[in-house]
């Protein structure tokens, strides 16, 4: 920052620099369900952020899971955040932000992927929402399974939020 004048004990402040706006951030964790134990382990290799990655700060990490049992595995995709302002030229204030999720495993043929679309806003909460997706993903604000398509979380938080895959239900 630059002081850019000084009068009546009063400072006028000019951000400088290139930094964006932080906006809709949280920390992602990417999951699968598996309603029955797998005869062999399998590992979910993910993958995050892909070629329709639009108005993103943050796409966070490629990461894997063994699944050796029923229920629900979980591994850290690291911190997503969408890009809140404009800057050189784009037009992330106004646009929607995509950020890609996508899987492959080891065994069993399964592979499936989602977009998510995060948001922040103004005098509101953090909102993600997922679409083209593949069957039976859901976002979810704890490691458990639910059914949800659509969250919001505290715009002072940064989750934990975890995208849930369940591969092979409509097999």
């Amino acid at each position: 920052m630059r002081v850019l004048f000084l009068a009546a004990g009063c400072a006028l402040m000019v951000m400088t620099g290139t930094a964006a706006l932080a906006g809709a951030g949280a920390n992602m964790n990417a999951c699968v369900y598996l309603a029955v134990t797998p005869a062999q382990p399998i590992t979910f290799s993910f993958t995050a952020g892909g070629s329709a990655d639009h108005c993103m700060n943050d796409i966070g990490h490629d990461a894997s899971v063994v699944a050796s049992q029923a229920g629900v595995s979980c591994v850290s995709v690291g911190y997503v955040e969408e890009k809140g302002s404009s800057s050189g030229g784009d037009t992330c204030a106004t646009d929607t932000s995509t950020w890609i999720l996508s899987y492959s495993a080891s065994a069993g043929g399964y592979s499936g992927s989602v977009q998510a679309h995060m948001s922040h806003p103004i005098f509101s909460s953090n909102h993600i929402e997922i679409d083209n997706a593949s069957p039976d993903t859901y976002i979810c604000s704890t490691g458990h399974l639910c059914n949800s398509t659509k969250l919001t979380w505290d715009s002072g938080s940064q989750g934990p939020l975890y995208m849930i895959f369940e591969p092979g239900a409509h097999n």
